[in-house]
């Protein structure tokens, strides 16, 4: 067994499609040859859903992830609500039930009983609560293993994407892009790239923050005060980064194949132009943290839950790389 990674699931949102495309890759031929699955949910959610999509999985009902078995799918049995499915419709219940998942995942996976974690998406609304007061999945897991610094790393193929800022709203970006937040930013991007992608001597780029780069401080001065010596800096602290670059211009042009990593300076100018290129298949990982985490790179996707037409290739995906990842993290 011990050429079988064990991975923890969590079911997200179960009024959304996240539990649909779990399923969906978890049948998926050779799809357990190497891994030993874990969900965590209540049994008659993923009952229900493999009569509703016609599916069929051997599950194996499980207390203790020690108690995991390889070939099967197994579940951790989590307490009965009787919660119903509603497809696409948001509630409060949905949402504890989506954290009563992941809370029980994260807890094993924090004591090393299982050797990473694949979030299906929730919903950042209805997971609210005393116990979950986070923007999302990345801080929460930043929060979980005492992290006071994380990255949001998109990844597909050689395309490897992280933020300075991950979910602000836009008009505190700014004032959040500091020297030292892009100097941790780029030393957590270079060491994932050595470490968990196995990228010898990563090249770094950097984008700007307003556009055009600010065209020499015309536009914004961002880039002159804040980007360009936080470049500097890191260059004399050993790391191979360059820019920066304005974000339109640079990934219109396909210069950003030139690089390893590209660090975007907010949310949107990051993710934008990854999804556009990833076409929806590209992975969330948190990168920085001791723990290993993926998702897919998409949202509950309400419109089509219930409908059987699903994509599963970036939940597919994203199980491919938390594998690749523990492999190259336990490399001798």
């Amino acid at each position: 067994m011990k050429n079988f990674i064990k991975l923890g699931i969590s079911i997200g949102d179960p009024n959304g499609i996240g539990i649909e495309i779990i399923l969906k890759t978890l049948s998926e031929k050779n799809c357990l040859k190497d891994i030993i699955p874990i969900i965590y949910s209540e049994v008659e959610i993923i009952e229900f859903f493999l009569n509703y999509l016609n599916i069929k999985l051997e599950l194996n009902i499980i207390n203790d992830p020690l108690k995991a078995a390889p070939g099967v799918i197994n579940v951790f049995e989590l307490s009965t609500s009787n919660f119903k499915i509603d497809f696409g419709q948001p509630s409060k219940l949905s949402g504890k039930v989506a954290f009563q998942s992941l809370s029980k995942a994260t807890d094993h996976i924090v004591k090393n009983l299982i050797d990473g974690i694949v979030t299906a998406p929730i919903d950042k609304n209805t997971i609210q609560s005393v116990d979950f007061d986070f923007n999302g999945h990345t801080e929460y897991f930043t929060s979980i293993t005492n992290n006071n610094h994380s990255l949001m790393l998109m990844a597909y193929g050689n395309l490897k994407v992280g933020i300075v800022t991950n979910h602000l709203p836009i008009d505190k970006v700014s004032e959040s892009i500091t020297i030292s937040a892009i100097l941790n930013k780029v030393k957590l991007m270079d060491h994932s790239l050595k470490t968990d992608f196995q990228i010898k001597n990563p090249k770094i780029g950097l984008l700007g923050l307003n556009p055009h780069s600010g065209d020499s401080g015309l536009i914004g001065h961002q880039e002159i005060k804040i980007i360009q010596p936080a470049i500097l800096e890191a260059k004399e602290k050993g790391f191979n980064v360059f820019g920066p670059f304005p974000a339109d211009g640079f990934f219109a042009s396909g210069n950003f194949k030139k690089y390893d990593g590209i660090l975007g300076m907010y949310h949107d100018q990051g993710l934008i132009p990854f999804k556009i290129l990833s076409k929806n298949e590209g992975v969330n990982f948190t990168a920085g943290i001791p723990i290993i985490r993926t998702s897919p790179d998409h949202g509950t996707a309400y419109n089509l839950a219930g409908k059987n037409k699903a994509s599963f290739t970036s939940f597919k995906n994203a199980i491919i790389l938390a594998k690749q990842i523990y492999r190259n993290r336990n490399k001798n």
